[in-house]
């Protein structure tokens, strides 16, 4: 494998090998940009690996809006709690939880040199997003510059504008610290494959890798295509011709229509002696009728369903993975499929009995499931402003939820004295 790092960025095709532009839309077939089946591309470029570390610790943070967000911020505070957030080498996001990455990326060089404690994770990455997302709107903020989409700019370039503006201080992705292995995702509806932005590399492996550097490729622009809700927001395109395979413009847009719980770049096995962090803040599927408006109604519903299969199919392949780590003990061996590591959802209900470890965290924390009445994983899936104490609920409940699966499946993770913990306010 080749470092983005050393490697020159790839020669464009040659002219005369990129067939003529199919007519119509680019996404009236899935197979266009890949052949009739999807196929590597076959380049050498490779993502630059973190520095080791002992017991190095991975983090997927799923789509849902503010919910994912707030909620992905909770469980990082616990990493840095439990003192595994020093050992932090692969972040892997979608959506809403994009923002929660893109927000720790950029404080990270501070992190570090605060020893990455839970009271600077606090004061410089919960608290200013907090302040930020309680006090103005995301969408109105939107609403108020629409005027400015006239021209050739879209509402997902305005969205990049506006993180840049709230959260990420126009950091470019070459910029990005390297201790950690960020890695922003989003959807190529050209390819139908997940694309990746990160510190030294983007594309996808039907078309590519392409070298960051020299891009100028911010951050926020990696986040907007990463959150970019279709029918909401339009596809983010990009040039095509960075990329050694691709015969048609990158198109790109939500990952979550592709992966919401932002796994698959971090679950094969050659990662399978890092810790698995996972925390699904995504939507839930509600029995019932969905609407009044047949058409609507059905589509919703079967879109609905589509995504809870994804979803499920990713979940239980990753517990699967646990158990088989399970059956091997705390400190054996890992068998191929194997893996360390925790999964929980917002919904996720511990039992009230379990193991002592886990009664003396319930004993020492109160869980805050809900908020005014209301679940705190039925929040609604928003890019709105939230009530402050909404907030703090959600990221005491990412929180929460973190420790109680580490007392569970891997209390040796704890320390022995949890009154040394000093959980965020909820």
């Amino acid at each position: 494998m080749t470092s983005a790092r050393h490697a020159p960025a790839p020669p464009a095709p040659p002219a005369e090998t990129v067939p003529a532009a199919a007519p119509g839309w680019m996404v009236d077939s899935p197979a266009l940009g890949t052949g009739l089946v999807a196929r590597p591309c076959g380049d050498t470029l490779r993502p630059a690996e973190p520095p080791a570390t002992a017991h190095p610790v991975a983090l997927a943070m799923s789509g849902g809006g503010f919910r994912a967000t707030l909620s992905a911020l909770g469980f990082v505070r616990l990493l840095a709690d439990t003192g595994l957030l020093a050992r932090l080498r692969y972040s892997s996001s979608v959506s809403g939880g994009s923002v929660a990455n893109g927000c720790l990326a950029t404080a990270w060089p501070a992190l570090r040199q605060e020893g990455f404690t839970a009271r600077a994770v606090d004061e410089l990455v919960i608290a200013p997003l907090v302040d930020r997302v309680s006090s103005r709107s995301l969408k109105r903020a939107l609403l108020r510059g629409l005027w400015r989409t006239l021209g050739p700019t879209t509402r997902t370039d305005l969205l990049a504008r506006r993180l840049d503006d709230w959260f990420f201080e126009r950091t470019e992705l070459e910029g990005l610290d390297p201790q950690v292995r960020w890695i922003v995702n989003a959807a190529n509806q050209t390819t139908g494959a997940r694309f990746t932005f990160e510190r030294d590399v983007y594309g996808d492996y039907t078309i590519g890798l392409a070298p960051t550097a020299g891009t100028r490729l911010r951050l926020s622009r990696a986040v907007s295509a990463s959150a970019a809700v279709p029918g909401a927001f339009p596809p983010v395109v990009l040039d095509r011709r960075p990329f050694p395979c691709a015969t048609h413009p990158p198109a790109l847009l939500d990952g979550g229509t592709y992966d919401n719980t932002g796994l698959e770049a971090i679950d094969g096995d050659r990662y399978r002696h890092t810790f698995l962090c996972v925390l699904n803040a995504g939507g839930l599927l509600r029995p019932g009728v969905y609407g009044r408006v047949p058409v609507v109604r059905d589509l919703a519903r079967a879109n609905s369903l589509l995504y809870r299969q994804s979803t499920t199919l990713r979940t239980r392949a990753v517990v699967d993975r646990f158990e088989k780590a399970r059956a091997a003990g705390p400190d054996g061996e890992l068998p191929h499929g194997a893996r360390r590591g925790v999964l929980v959802q917002l919904s996720t209900d511990f039992p009230a009995e379990g193991p002592d470890a886990l009664r003396r965290w319930r004993a020492a924390f109160a869980e805050h499931p809900a908020f005014d009445g209301r679940h705190l994983a039925l929040v609604p899936t928003v890019f709105d402003r939230l009530d402050p104490g909404l907030c703090r609920a959600l990221v005491h409940r990412g929180w929460w939820l973190g420790g109680a699966a580490l007392a569970t499946y891997h209390p040796e993770l704890l320390p022995a004295d949890l009154t040394a913990l000093n959980p965020p306010g909820a």
